[in-house]
């Protein structure tokens, strides 16, 4: 059986999960909405079907929810990011 989501119970469960495992509101909501702009476009592989793809890699201490991103050196097209294990 088939159940259908409206857009915001989808958006209250994704930020929910990224908020619990250590993203910031803000964070929370720009991935979150990145998430379901994917499913809105059609592009189901890159939407809310990564979420738990994004858990277990937090989980496996893959990723930084909290991560703070720096900028090691820039050019007028280039940058080197340092992503903070993003």
């Amino acid at each position: 059986m088939q159940k259908t989501f409206t857009y915001q119970q989808l958006h209250t469960f994704t930020k929910n999960i990224f908020t619990k495992i250590g993203c910031s509101n803000a964070d929370a909501e720009t991935a979150t909405k990145a998430l379901l702009s994917a499913d809105l476009r059609g592009i189901d592989s890159h939407g809310v079907a990564r979420l738990s793809g994004y858990v277990r890699l937090w989980e496996a201490k893959r990723v930084n929810a909290n991560a703070q991103c720096k900028i090691v050196h820039q050019t007028p097209s280039t940058a080197v990011v340092d992503g903070d294990a993003v």
